[in-house]
Protein backbone atom coordinates (compact mmCIF):
# COMPACT_ATOMS: atom_id res chain seq x y z
CA UNK A 1 0.00 0.00 0.00
CA UNK A 2 1.40 3.37 -1.03
CA UNK A 3 1.42 5.94 1.79
CA UNK A 4 3.57 8.80 0.46
CA UNK A 5 1.35 11.90 0.39
CA UNK A 6 2.80 13.28 -2.87
CA UNK A 7 2.46 9.96 -4.70
CA UNK A 8 -1.07 9.24 -3.46
CA UNK A 9 -2.37 12.75 -4.08
CA UNK A 10 -0.77 12.82 -7.54
CA UNK A 11 -2.65 9.62 -8.40
CA UNK A 12 -5.89 11.14 -7.07
CA UNK A 13 -5.54 14.49 -8.90
CA UNK A 14 -8.14 13.61 -11.59
CA UNK A 15 -10.65 12.88 -8.79
CA UNK A 16 -10.06 15.81 -6.43
CA UNK A 17 -12.55 18.23 -7.97
CA UNK A 18 -15.06 15.38 -8.25
CA UNK A 19 -14.66 14.49 -4.56
CA UNK A 20 -14.93 18.14 -3.53
CA UNK A 21 -18.14 18.55 -5.56
CA UNK A 22 -19.68 15.36 -4.13
CA UNK A 23 -18.94 16.39 -0.53
CA UNK A 24 -20.12 19.98 -1.01
CA UNK A 25 -23.30 18.71 -2.69
CA UNK A 26 -24.15 16.59 0.34
CA UNK A 27 -23.62 19.49 2.73
CA UNK A 28 -25.48 22.01 0.54
CA UNK A 29 -28.44 19.66 0.21
CA UNK A 30 -28.63 19.33 3.98
CA UNK A 31 -28.28 23.11 4.42
CA UNK A 32 -31.37 23.53 2.21
CA UNK A 33 -33.57 21.68 4.72
CA UNK A 34 -36.19 23.94 6.30
CA UNK A 35 -35.05 25.43 9.64
CA UNK A 36 -38.10 23.95 11.35
CA UNK A 37 -36.83 20.47 10.44
CA UNK A 38 -33.14 20.83 11.34
CA UNK A 39 -33.90 22.38 14.73
CA UNK A 40 -34.71 18.85 15.91
CA UNK A 41 -31.49 17.33 14.52
CA UNK A 42 -28.48 16.56 16.66
CA UNK A 43 -24.97 16.30 15.18
CA UNK A 44 -25.42 12.59 14.50
CA UNK A 45 -28.64 13.12 12.54
CA UNK A 46 -27.06 15.97 10.59
CA UNK A 47 -24.06 13.77 9.70
CA UNK A 48 -26.30 10.87 8.68
CA UNK A 49 -28.52 13.01 6.44
CA UNK A 50 -25.48 14.68 4.86
CA UNK A 51 -23.87 11.28 4.29
CA UNK A 52 -26.97 9.94 2.53
CA UNK A 53 -26.85 12.90 0.11
CA UNK A 54 -23.10 12.37 -0.41
CA UNK A 55 -23.67 8.69 -1.07
CA UNK A 56 -26.42 9.36 -3.62
CA UNK A 57 -24.27 11.95 -5.42
CA UNK A 58 -21.25 9.62 -5.38
CA UNK A 59 -23.34 6.96 -7.10
CA UNK A 60 -24.59 9.47 -9.69
CA UNK A 61 -21.06 10.65 -10.48
CA UNK A 62 -18.69 7.76 -9.81
CA UNK A 63 -20.85 4.96 -11.21
CA UNK A 64 -20.36 6.58 -14.63
CA UNK A 65 -16.56 6.38 -14.30
CA UNK A 66 -15.07 3.22 -15.83
CA UNK A 67 -12.12 3.28 -13.41
CA UNK A 68 -14.33 3.46 -10.31
CA UNK A 69 -16.34 0.57 -8.96
CA UNK A 70 -18.66 0.58 -5.98
CA UNK A 71 -18.20 -2.10 -3.33
CA UNK A 72 -20.49 -2.66 -0.40
CA UNK A 73 -18.55 -4.69 2.12
CA UNK A 74 -20.20 -5.53 5.43
CA UNK A 75 -22.28 -2.36 5.32
CA UNK A 76 -19.48 -0.06 4.15
CA UNK A 77 -19.84 1.84 0.89
CA UNK A 78 -16.43 1.91 -0.77
CA UNK A 79 -15.22 2.88 -4.21
CA UNK A 80 -12.26 1.14 -5.77
CA UNK A 81 -10.36 3.55 -8.03
CA UNK A 82 -8.38 1.22 -10.28
CA UNK A 83 -6.34 3.91 -12.02
CA UNK A 84 -5.29 5.44 -8.67
CA UNK A 85 -4.80 2.07 -6.91
CA UNK A 86 -6.94 3.38 -4.05
CA UNK A 87 -10.11 2.50 -2.23
CA UNK A 88 -12.09 5.36 -0.70
CA UNK A 89 -14.97 5.89 1.67
CA UNK A 90 -16.80 9.14 2.25
CA UNK A 91 -16.94 10.35 5.87
CA UNK A 92 -17.50 13.32 8.13
CA UNK A 93 -14.03 13.91 9.54
CA UNK A 94 -12.21 15.95 12.13
CA UNK A 95 -9.32 18.29 11.28
CA UNK A 96 -6.90 15.36 11.18
CA UNK A 97 -9.02 13.43 8.68
CA UNK A 98 -10.26 10.90 11.24
CA UNK A 99 -13.81 9.66 10.99
CA UNK A 100 -15.90 11.38 13.60
CA UNK A 101 -18.53 8.69 14.14
CA UNK A 102 -18.60 5.65 16.42
CA UNK A 103 -16.37 3.05 14.73
CA UNK A 104 -18.00 -0.24 13.80
CA UNK A 105 -15.93 -3.41 13.55
CA UNK A 106 -15.78 -3.12 9.77
CA UNK A 107 -14.71 0.54 10.02
CA UNK A 108 -11.95 -0.40 12.47
CA UNK A 109 -10.83 -3.17 10.11
CA UNK A 110 -10.74 -0.70 7.21
CA UNK A 111 -8.76 1.81 9.29
CA UNK A 112 -6.22 -0.82 10.38
CA UNK A 113 -5.76 -2.15 6.85
CA UNK A 114 -7.12 -5.57 7.80
CA UNK A 115 -8.49 -7.96 5.20
CA UNK A 116 -12.04 -7.26 4.05
CA UNK A 117 -13.90 -9.77 1.84
CA UNK A 118 -13.72 -8.77 -1.81
CA UNK A 119 -11.17 -6.00 -1.26
CA UNK A 120 -7.63 -6.45 -2.61
CA UNK A 121 -4.93 -5.91 0.02
CA UNK A 122 -2.67 -3.53 -1.93
CA UNK A 123 -4.76 -0.39 -2.70
CA UNK A 124 -4.27 2.65 -0.51
CA UNK A 125 -7.23 3.06 1.86
CA UNK A 126 -8.48 6.62 2.18
CA UNK A 127 -11.08 8.68 3.98
CA UNK A 128 -12.52 11.31 1.67
CA UNK A 129 -14.16 13.63 4.10
CA UNK A 130 -15.57 16.99 4.96
CA UNK A 131 -14.73 19.22 7.91
CA UNK A 132 -17.26 21.60 9.40
CA UNK A 133 -16.39 24.76 11.32
CA UNK A 134 -16.51 25.09 15.12
CA UNK A 135 -20.27 25.67 15.06
CA UNK A 136 -20.84 22.39 13.23
CA UNK A 137 -22.79 24.26 10.57
CA UNK A 138 -20.39 25.91 8.11
CA UNK A 139 -18.41 23.93 5.55
CA UNK A 140 -14.71 24.41 6.15
CA UNK A 141 -13.03 22.08 3.65
CA UNK A 142 -12.94 18.78 1.80
CA UNK A 143 -10.01 16.57 2.71
CA UNK A 144 -8.36 13.21 2.18
CA UNK A 145 -6.52 11.17 4.79
CA UNK A 146 -4.97 7.75 5.23
CA UNK A 147 -6.45 6.11 8.32
CA UNK A 148 -4.03 4.31 10.63
CA UNK A 149 -6.02 2.71 13.40
CA UNK A 150 -7.24 5.51 15.68
CA UNK A 151 -5.12 8.15 13.94
CA UNK A 152 -4.13 9.13 10.42
CA UNK A 153 -0.79 9.10 8.62
CA UNK A 154 -1.50 12.42 6.93
CA UNK A 155 -4.31 14.71 5.85
CA UNK A 156 -4.56 16.80 2.68
CA UNK A 157 -7.09 19.56 2.01
CA UNK A 158 -8.60 19.86 -1.46
CA UNK A 159 -8.33 23.42 -2.73
CA UNK A 160 -11.64 24.25 -4.43
CA UNK A 161 -11.39 24.80 -8.17
CA UNK A 162 -12.78 28.35 -7.88
CA UNK A 163 -10.05 29.25 -5.37
CA UNK A 164 -7.09 28.40 -7.58
CA UNK A 165 -5.51 29.40 -10.86
CA UNK A 166 -5.03 26.85 -13.63
CA UNK A 167 -1.42 26.06 -12.67
CA UNK A 168 -1.94 26.12 -8.89
CA UNK A 169 -1.81 23.04 -6.73
CA UNK A 170 -5.19 21.42 -6.16
CA UNK A 171 -4.36 20.23 -2.64
CA UNK A 172 -2.23 21.10 0.34
CA UNK A 173 -0.84 19.11 3.23
CA UNK A 174 -2.75 20.04 6.41
CA UNK A 175 -1.31 17.33 8.64
CA UNK A 176 -0.91 18.74 12.12
CA UNK A 177 2.57 18.36 13.50
CA UNK A 178 2.85 16.57 16.83
CA UNK A 179 3.57 18.77 19.83
CA UNK A 180 6.44 17.81 22.03
CA UNK A 181 5.95 17.99 25.76
CA UNK A 182 8.95 19.86 27.08
CA UNK A 183 8.98 19.84 30.76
Amino acid sequence: METNIDTVMDRLTPYLDIFDAILRHGHATYEAYPPGVVIDHDASTQAHCTYRHILAEAHRVLDENESASHLEIRGQNLWMLEDANAVIRFKKTDEDGRSSNYPTKQARDFDRGEALPGLPADPTRLNVGYLLDETGIGYERSQIAIPAGKSTLWCAAIIPQEDREADDACWQDVTRQPRFNIG
